[in-house]
């Protein structure tokens, strides 16, 4: 359910391009980013840091996008929030001297210092390749070719990275057991 619930505004956004137009496309993507935040509220769900940057982004640029009638800006959004995680990441690693993906995941996961560092910075290259490259189709490719890279793309490449990431953690776990 939760797995629905992070996608379905994104489903939405593309379902009602494809309908009607990036305008009302973008109205949905609004109201399906503040539901989606409901949602979770009355499921009990965690509403993470990330939630409520991408509802605050989604509705700024949003909003701008339906006053100007400029689609620029709800292309723009896109990248806003992979620098922002970038930034956010980097962040942790300057001010907190230590990873925020360690923070977040190495009460489960046992990984050397080393490793959590070298995965945040590769986190953050990514998300900073990706908001490159959005900025890139956005400008230089047609609207439909952004909608479908945002939607599909960008999932595709998330998801390619991800397991990467995952294979990168098991290689360099730590098995607590064997350390006794």
């Amino acid at each position: 359910m939760a797995l629905l619930l992070e996608y379905l505004p994104i489903i939405a956004f593309f379902v009602f391009y494809k309908l009607a137009d990036i305008y009302v496309a973008t109205g949905v993507l609004m109201v399906g980013t503040v539901l989606q935040i409901l949602a979770l509220k009355l499921l009990k769900q965690p509403i993470t840091t990330r939630h409520w940057v991408i509802l605050a982004v989604v509705m700024l640029f949003g909003a701008v996008t339906l006053l100007l009638r400029d689609d620029w800006f709800i292309k723009m959004k896109v990248s806003v929030v992979y620098v922002a995680i970038a930034l956010m990441l980097l962040g942790g690693l300057i001010w907190k001297k230590r990873s925020p993906i360690q923070a977040m995941m190495g009460k489960d996961i046992k990984l050397p210092d080393t490793a959590w560092s070298r995965l945040t910075y590769a986190w953050i290259i990514f998300c900073l390749a990706l908001a490159a490259v959005n900025l890139y189709i956005a400008e230089f490719w047609s609207q439909e070719a952004w909608v479908n890279f945002k939607v599909f793309g960008i999932l595709g490449i998330s998801l390619v990275f991800t397991i990467g990431t995952g294979f990168y953690m098991y290689h360099h776990a730590i098995d607590e057991e064997t350390q006794d």
